[in-house]
């Protein structure tokens, strides 16, 4: 009894899952993929914490990237790497999130790139 019990609970909680999580596609800066995340995982208004992940397309450490963010409503803050895996964390205020954008400016050596990312997705008319 107890094992049917559990997995009643466990059924009815992945059948409570939220379907509307999405995260932008991942855009590419060099030899870079770059991904997004947020925390929440559905952007809201308030401080939501992103989650900026370069992958490196041959393998390896990436330890000479520098990473900002902004979003609509904010001035440009530096992301902190976490390790040397290519993950970066920061928190943006989003006061609109159908609408704001996430802003990431990429920094290596002497080469500098932008890329935006929206927070929700787009729809076509």
């Amino acid at each position: 009894m107890p094992y049917i019990l559990s997995l009643l609970c466990w059924v009815l909680l992945v059948s409570c899952t939220d379907d509307a999580a999405w995260s932008p596609p991942p855009q590419v800066w060099q030899d870079l993929t770059i991904r997004v995340e947020s925390r929440p995982v559905i952007p809201s208004i308030g401080n939501n914490e992103f989650l900026i992940i370069a992958n490196r397309q041959q393998r390896g450490f990436i330890n000479d990237l520098l990473i900002h963010v902004h979003s609509n409503h904010s001035s440009w803050k530096q992301a902190i790497p976490d390790g040397a895996l290519g993950v970066f964390r920061r928190s943006v205020p989003i006061k609109d999130p159908a609408h704001d954008q996430l802003f990431v400016r990429l920094k290596r050596g002497d080469q500098e790139g932008e890329l935006v990312f929206n927070l929700t997705p787009t729809t076509t008319p």
